[in-house]
């Protein structure tokens, strides 16, 4: 199926860098020193490969050797299936048994909000392992949360059974005002040799 790409209904579902992106507890949080030198502004940043609105690629888990740079732009622009996961906090194989998720990005929207605005940020909502499992029998290229992890805060199961099959992982999206359906996916990270993630810039285009 071709695509074509509508500037003006692009839906960017990144969530903003600035002082207040929490940061998964341990790593290191996103800051930009500004500094003016013979009229001209330059920024030094300073974060982690995940942080913000980010993808996780393969090389993440350990074993696994692709990189973010080596990942194919099938799996960067793709369809892409939001699934409505709002008020679930494990989102169970039920969710999506009836979704067609072959070569598509299956995004999962919840109702945790941002984790700059909760009073407990690592009480989220998260993908139980036997959904992870469904996702890659039916054939999902990528899968995306609008939380901080894919996983439990005690728990990498999702990570080693989505990254152990080669599908990249989004995580902390911003999906609060995005309907549930079908959808062109538009993810681009920065190119990092041998990187094992990279903060992204991510839009939708309903179709």
């Amino acid at each position: 199926m071709e695509y074509r790409i509508s500037p003006g209904k692009l839906i960017d579902i990144t969530r903003p860098l600035n002082d207040s992106t929490p940061a998964w507890p341990g790593d290191v949080r996103f800051r930009k020193d500004t500094s003016v030198t013979h009229g001209f502004r330059t920024s030094k940043l300073i974060m982690s490969s995940h942080c913000g609105t980010h993808i996780d690629a393969p090389a993440h888990l350990a074993g696994c050797r692709t990189s973010v740079d080596d990942i194919p732009m099938n799996r960067l622009i793709l369809p892409a299936v939001i699934a409505d996961c709002t008020g679930k906090r494990i989102i169970e194989k039920h969710l999506i048994d009836d979704l067609s998720l072959n070569g598509k990005a299956l995004l999962l929207k919840t109702s945790s909000g941002s984790p700059a605005e909760s009073s407990n940020p690592m009480e989220y909502s998260y993908l139980s392992s036997n959904a992870a499992e469904l996702a890659v029998e039916k054939g999902a290229k990528m899968i995306g949360i609008d939380t901080f992890s894919v996983d439990p805060p005690d728990s990498a199961d999702a990570h080693e059974i989505l990254l152990g099959a080669s599908i990249p992982i989004l995580e902390n999206l911003l999906l609060d005002d995005v309907l549930p359906g079908n959808y062109l996916l538009m993810c681009f990270p920065l190119k990092i040799t041998d990187g094992d993630g990279s903060p992204v810039r991510v839009f939708l285009q309903r179709y």
